[in-house]
């Protein structure tokens, strides 16, 4: 850290940047003290070193913002920084350092890139507790940065993968959680059981919350933005253990916020001007009664079906289907959610026109036959399939896809 702070102090040439300098100067004069380590918290030797960190961070310069990142770095890698502590908020490490880089959406490119960098390597300090209200914190700056960013192709992937990174280490943290449960107790009843490990799934529950009222409020938004939630929900949903059925939390947010915003965006019969029946070709006396009656509500659930393509991007679209497979296998066994999920499914592979399901099924297709999702069988995944679509919503072609899977 000493070393990087000088290369700072030397480069922060000029009156301009003289309040750098004179951080570093102070920075520096601490870490050199004798007794630094035994008689300084850990929460004042980080403020020291990073507010000339976040002065050269801010000063918009690339050569002392490269210094700044690369000391955030160091810091996070040397225990005198990173030690067990029991401070207030602000003086966590996580939130000291979430102040430092507060600026990054309106840092150049490649800078924010690092700073995404150095935002998952927090994560991976051997003292961070890594929690709801922990993730959602970085994710805040994540995604800020993201909305102001989005056309630039390397921060976009940056962002989504320290999202995903980070969501998925935290659900599968409860995951390994409740297996090692299962394991250590076999006969127990299959309930979360300890304080600590339903407060984690409380976690990742409120997490995912938090992700579907985004979601919601981005039906109406760019589809960069949509897809960015999407994906960070199927981080969480693609960790998590089919015994996640069991919390009441986490099946009332699927049913009440995750499927009707995924219906939505996958199409609004409502709203839709081309919508047209299933049953409109049966006979000429339908055909009649159908004309007096615009829409699709004399023909009951599941009888709709547009004429137009679809307007979701791919990316969109594929995501949504890999979100209603994972959804199949976390709660396709509950009866309680088999309207929502057939209404979902109905969205999926009949409500397009059929030209426009080939993507929708081969998905499908590859979940079931290869078993893409992680510890369940191709067989278990059909049978959860089978489960949700054992309705009079679905007609003849849907069974014919199933069955050739």
């Amino acid at each position: 850290m000493e070393e990087i702070l000088r290369k700072l102090q030397r480069d922060a040439s000029g009156s301009k940047y003289k309040a750098i300098k004179e951080s570093c100067t102070w920075a520096l004069e601490t870490l050199g003290g004798l007794d630094t380590i035994v008689k300084i918290p850990p929460h004042l030797l980080r403020e020291k070193c990073l507010l000339p960190l976040q002065l050269a961070l801010e000063s918009k310069n690339v050569k002392l913002a490269q210094h700044a990142l690369a000391g955030m770095q160091k810091l996070l890698s040397e225990e005198r920084f990173v030690s067990m502590e029991t401070d207030s908020d602000e003086k966590q490490l996580l939130n000291q350092i979430l102040n430092a880089v507060k600026v990054t959406p309106s840092l150049n490119e490649d800078l924010q890139v690092e700073v995404m960098k150095v935002l998952l390597c927090i994560t991976y300090t051997p003292t961070f507790d890594l929690n709801g209200s922990a993730v959602l914190k970085i994710a805040e700056v994540c995604i800020e940065t993201y909305t102001g960013s989005c056309h630039q192709r390397s921060i976009n992937t940056a962002v989504r993968a320290t999202l995903s990174q980070m969501l998925s280490d935290l659900t599968l943290q409860l995951r390994q959680r409740q297996e090692n449960t299962i394991i250590e107790n076999p006969d127990a009843p299959p309930e979360f059981g300890s304080q600590g490990l339903e407060a984690l799934c409380d976690d990742v529950v409120s997490v995912l919350a938090v992700l579907c009222e985004k979601l919601q409020a981005s039906i109406n938004d760019s589809q960069q933005l949509q897809l960015l939630y999407l994906e960070c929900i199927l981080s969480v949903l693609s960790s998590s253990s089919s015994s996640m059925h069991l919390h009441r939390g986490f099946t009332d947010l699927i049913w009440k916020s995750l499927c009707p915003a995924l219906i939505v965006i996958l199409g609004n019969p409502i709203h839709d001007k081309t919508i047209t029946s299933a049953h409109s070709s049966s006979t000429g006396t339908n055909m009649e009664s159908d004309s007096a009656s615009p829409g699709v509500s004399d023909h009951g659930r599941g009888s709709g079906c547009s004429c137009t393509a679809p307007t979701l991007s791919g990316p969109v679209a594929r995501t949504i289907y890999y979100l209603a497979a994972e959804l199949v296998r976390l709660v396709g066994s509950l009866d309680s959610m088999k309207p929502v999920l057939q209404s979902l499914y109905h969205r999926v592979l009949l409500y397009p026109p059929p030209q426009h399901r080939v993507e929708a099924i081969k998905i499908m297709k590859e979940v079931g036959r290869y078993g893409r999702m992680p510890r369940v069988c191709p067989q278990e995944f059909l049978c959860s399939v089978l489960h949700v679509l054992t309705s009079k919503l679905f007609v003849i072609p849907c069974w014919s896809i199933i069955a050739t899977m």
